[in-house]
């Protein structure tokens, strides 16, 4: 296990913001204000956060002319969003 970036990772994801955003861009490409009009927060906001998510390696930006959007490709990340839904569904249940 490579502890360095696996603790990127978690630290990343350790903010309940990029915490949507990565579950948001796990469905599909979004661009930076699709960001801001789907979780209701500034660019610079949704600009700082991809930008911590991009520098761990969580999401992947694409550019098409002046727009950038973003996705995710890191399974580690699609695997703790998942076991996390999947945990707070089975409390849900309870």
């Amino acid at each position: 296990m490579d502890y360095n970036k696996s603790s990127q990772i978690l630290k990343a994801l350790a903010h309940p913001l990029r915490l949507k955003m990565v579950e948001m861009l796990m469905d599909d490409e979004c661009c930076v204000t699709d960001v801001t009009n789907a979780l209701g927060i500034s660019q610079s906001t949704a600009s700082q956060n991809l930008g911590i998510l991009k520098n761990a390696g969580i999401v992947y930006p694409q550019k098409y002319g002046t727009k950038t959007c973003y996705i995710v490709d890191n399974d580690t990340a699609k695997e703790i969003i998942n076991l996390l839904n999947k945990n707070h569904k089975h409390r849900e249940a309870e």
